[in-house]
C-alpha cells in the first residue's frame, strides 16, 4: 500500500451534525481524528434543518410536570413510521428513542440551548425541543468542541473512495477543490456521515424516477457519497426508493439589516437565554416577528391557503394550481424559479387570526399574514390592483390577470376580486430527504447484503439510516447526533 498523505486513528467523511458528533466522541476516547467536508463550511443537512429534537424524560419535561417515557416515545415514533414500521429494524428505532434523553443532555453540555418542550400530533406528550436561536447553533457548538479536542478539519475535501487492505477499510481517498488527490489513512476506522442522495440527479433517477431527479434539494452537497463508496465494497442500501414529499419554503430572512446582524452573532448563552425568556413572556405578535426574522431559518406556507382560494402562479404569471396533484409537488416542478402565492383581502382577513395561520416553526409560533406584512417585506407584496401587484413581483400583468380569471372560472375556484391583493414568494419546494441509507448494526457498523459487518467501516446520520423512517419533526436530528456519537465511540481505539 502506498504511504498515505496523512494518517489518523479515525477518518470521518462529512462535517454536519452526525459527522461532528462522531469526531467529538472518537477524539474524547483518545483518537486522532480528521473530518473531511467537501463544502467550504461545516453545515450539512443539520445546519439547514428546522432544528428540533424529539426526546423524553428530559429536565424540560420534568420542569413542566410532563410524564413521559422512552417506550411511549417509541410507540409514537412507530405510528409516524406508517407502513415502514413493518419493515424497519425495531432495535434501531429503540436506539433512537432510548438515547434521545442522553443526546439532548450531551448537546446541552456543549452549550446548546433549547426552547420547549412543545407538543405536535401524533406525539402523545410534548417532547419537541427546539434549538435556539436556530439550527446553526448545533454546528457552532459542535465545531467549537471538536477544535478543543484537537480534531483536524479539512474543508473543500470530498471523500471519493474507500481504501481497503485484506478486506478491512483502512482509509479514504479524497479530492480537493483545486483538483489535488489526497489519501487519509484510518488506523482504527472510517465513519461515513455524508448525508442522503437528495442532491444526486443520477441516484434519484436510478432509485426513484425522473421527476424526483429534477427536484431541488435542501442540501446541495448531499450527493450520496457514502452510499456509493460503501456499495462499491458490497454494502447494502435500504429504502432507496423512499423520499419525503417536497416541502414549500419561502426564502430565509435577508442577511442585511438588524436580523442579518443577529443571525451572525455567535449563539452563546448571552444570546440564547434572553431569546428563551422572550419566547415565554413577550407579546405574541413580537414573538412571531422574532421567530420569522431571526430564529426560524425557513417558513413553509400551509396548503390550507389554497384550500381557501389562494392560487399559485409561476415566474411568468401563469396559473399552476388547481390540479389534483399535491401543491408541494406542483411547486417542486417549478424548480429554482419557483412561483408566487396570490390572494385578496378576503383571504388576508381569514389568515390573520386563529385557527388560520400561514406557517409555523414547529410548536413555537404560528405566523399570520399580518406578521408577514410587518416582518417579512422581502417575501410579502401588496397592491390595490392586480396590475400593481404584478409590477411588485415582476410578472406580466396580463398573465397574472388571466390566471386569476381562469382560477375563478374553475368549478371549485373562487375569483380573487376583493382588493387589495397580496403575493407571498417566491416560494420554492425543496426535496428535504431521500431515505436510502446504508444497512447498519446497532453499533453503527456498515453491513453487507449478507448481514456481515464490513470491518473498519461505520455510518451515521442519513448515510447510516439503516431502513429507519425517521418521520416527524425531531427524529432526523435525534438520529444524526445519537448515531454519530455511537459510531465515533465504536470507531475509536479501545481503551488501554
Amino acid at each position: 500500500m502506498t504511504a498515505p498523505d496523512e494518517a489518523y486513528d479515525v477518518v470521518v467523511a462529512g462535517g454536519g451534525g452526525a459527522g461532528l458528533a462522531a469526531a467529538i466522541e472518537a477524539a474524547a476516547a483518545g483518537a486522532r481524528v480528521v473530518v473531511l467536508e467537501k463544502a467550504g463550511e461545516l453545515r450539512g443537512s443539520t445546519g439547514r434543518s428546522v432544528g428540533s429534537i424529539a426526546a423524553s424524560r428530559t429536565p424540560d419535561q420534568h420542569r413542566l410536570g410532563i410524564d413521559d417515557s422512552a417506550d411511549r416515545h417509541l410507540a409514537d415514533y412507530r405510528k409516524l413510521s406508517g407502513a415502514l414500521a413493518d419493515i424497519e429494524d425495531p432495535e434501531l428505532a429503540r436506539v433512537l428513542t432510548d438515547n434521545a434523553t442522553a443526546t439532548t443532555a450531551w448537546l446541552r453540555s456543549l452549550g446548546v440551548e433549547f426552547y420547549g418542550p412543545v407538543g405536535e400530533p401524533p406525539h402523545t406528550a410534548p417532547r419537541l425541543h427546539n434549538v435556539l436561536p436556530g439550527s446553526r447553533a448545533y454546528i457552532h457548538h459542535l465545531h467549537k468542541r471538536a477544535r478543543r479536542l484537537g480534531v483536524t478539519i479539512r474543508l473543500n475535501t470530498e471523500a471519493r473512495r474507500l481504501l481497503t487492505e485484506r478486506g478491512r477499510v483502512t482509509g479514504v481517498e479524497a479530492g480537493t477543490a483545486d483538483g489535488r488527490g489526497q489519501t487519509y489513512a484510518a488506523r482504527c476506522g472510517v465513519v461515513l456521515a455524508t448525508g442522503d442522495f437528495s442532491a444526486s440527479a443520477d441516484m434519484k433517477r436510478t432509485w426513484i424516477d425522473d421527476t424526483v431527479a429534477s427536484f431541488v434539494p435542501v442540501n446541495p452537497y448531499a450527493t450520496g457519497d457514502a452510499q456509493r463508496m460503501a456499495m462499491d465494497l458490497g454494502a447494502q442500501m435500504l429504502n432507496a426508493e423512499v423520499f419525503d414529499v417536497p416541502s414549500m419554503r419561502l426564502a430565509p430572512p435577508p442577511s442585511d439589516g438588524l436580523f442579518g446582524l443577529l443571525q451572525r452573532l455567535p449563539p452563546s448563552r448571552a444570546l440564547t437565554l434572553p431569546i428563551r425568556w422572550g419566547l415565554r413572556h413577550l407579546p405574541g405578535w413580537l414573538v412571531r416577528s422574532l421567530m420569522m426574522g431571526f430564529v426560524t431559518t425557513y417558513l413553509s406556507p400551509r396548503e390550507a391557503l389554497f384550500e381557501h382560494g389562494a392560487i399559485l402562479v409561476d415566474a411568468a404569471g401563469a396559473l399552476r394550481s388547481g390540479a389534483d396533484e399535491n401543491i408541494n409537488l406542483t411547486v417542486a416542478r417549478l424548480g429554482v424559479d419557483g412561483g408566487y402565492i396570490i390572494g385578496d383581502r378576503a383571504l388576508y382577513e381569514r389568515f390573520s387570526r386563529d385557527p388560520h395561520y400561514v406557517a409555523t416553526a414547529p410548536g413555537v409560533a404560528h405566523a399570520y399574514l399580518p406578521d408577514f406584512r410587518r416582518a417579512r417585506k422581502d417575501v410579502y407584496a401588496e397592491a390595490p390592483t392586480l396590475d400593481g401587484l404584478a409590477r411588485r413581483i415582476g410578472v406580466p400583468a396580463d398573465a397574472l390577470t388571466a390566471a386569476v380569471r381562469k382560477a375563478g372560472s374553475c368549478a371549485a375556484g373562487r375569483e380573487l376580486d376583493q382588493p387589495p391583493y397580496f403575493a407571498l414568494g417566491p416560494v420554492r419546494a425543496y426535496l428535504i430527504q431521500t431515505n436510502g441509507g446504508l444497512r447498519i448494526s446497532e453499533r453503527m457498523e456498515v453491513l453487507s447484503a449478507s448481514g456481515d459487518p464490513i470491518p473498519g467501516l461505520y455510518a451515521a446520520g442519513n448515510a447510516g439510516q439503516g431502513g429507519l423512517a425517521l418521520y416527524g419533526h425531531g427524529h432526523h436530528l435525534g438520529w444524526a447526533f445519537t448515531s454519530g456519537r455511537i459510531a465515533g465511540r465504536q470507531a475509536a481505539p479501545p481503551p488501554r
